[in-house]
């Protein structure tokens, strides 16, 4: 999952590739959003992901990102009371 956001806009596209365990293609996504901060683009790049993985019954994921503060807010122990709502909702 992965998410920018351009400084000049406050547009950022987020989106995702699903892969097999061997590697190979299953689908990809994207979606634009109007989110200014990087860390919640991160977060609702995963959030939209899961939503996809849902829907089409994937059970077992593995996600990787590139933001540390994302993934280490994510693996906290205490993620379903974190501060921030979106946070609270992915480990929902």
């Amino acid at each position: 999952m992965d998410g920018i956001v351009s400084s000049s806009t406050g547009i950022g596209p987020v989106g995702g590739i699903f892969r097999a365990d061997d590697g190979s293609w299953i689908l990809d996504f994207n979606k634009t959003i109007n989110i200014m901060h990087p860390l919640q683009t991160k977060l609702w790049g995963i959030f939209v992901g899961l939503q996809i993985a849902w829907d089409n019954g994937f059970e077992r994921l593995l996600i990787q990102s590139d933001n540390k503060e994302a993934i280490n807010r994510l693996n906290g122990a205490i993620a379903s009371f974190d501060s921030f709502s979106l946070i609270r909702a992915i480990a929902k």
